[in-house]
């Protein structure tokens, strides 16, 4: 079986001689296909990291023994973003209608207030929690609570002192 070698001239390595115009077309062939490569890339980031959040669905923790909004209790709210695949990238900003009665402390990641109900507040006042965050390309998702303060519970009575009194 005969063998057929490239008949090109070759270098010192044994490398097959190429034309620089050849050469600066294979260049220019691999430059567009990683160009095209990380295009697809870039793509696929913005695609599954980069979701606007639309807005916030707020909810009392603890929801199977809800702590009653009554004064003298601090209920903790928990505001989750929409779509649950987004997260904000700096923390949201939390407000109260009611600074007196309902003033608010939040965490570091912005998504947890508590609310401090003083003991002094007013018992049917009602106040709006509102949570905002405005997106890269300036939307601003929102979500809103309302919640009515109300008496708190009566103490449970756990016993009875019996006394003779004839």
């Amino acid at each position: 079986m005969q063998q057929f070698r490239d008949a090109r001239p070759r270098d010192a390595k044994g490398w097959p001689e190429v034309s620089e115009k050849h050469l600066d077309r294979i260049i220019l062939r691999e430059v567009r296909e990683e160009k095209e490569l990380l295009r697809e890339v870039l793509e696929e980031l913005h695609q599954t990291h980069q979701h606007r959040i639309e807005r916030f669905e707020i909810n009392q923790e603890n929801s199977m023994a809800l702590l009653p909004i009554a004064p003298g209790n601090s209920p903790v709210f928990t505001a989750t973003p929409v779509p649950a695949t987004s997260a904000p990238s700096t923390p949201p900003t939390w407000s109260s209608s009611d600074t007196t009665n309902a003033p608010i402390t939040v965490d570091a990641t912005g998504l947890v207030a508590t609310v401090v109900i003083p003991t002094t507040a007013v018992v049917g006042t009602s106040f709006t929690l509102t949570i905002s965050y405005t997106n890269a390309d300036g939307t601003v998702a929102t979500g809103t609570t309302t919640q009515t303060i109300v008496a708190p519970a009566s103490p449970d009575i756990t016993s009875f002192t019996i006394e003779q009194t004839v």
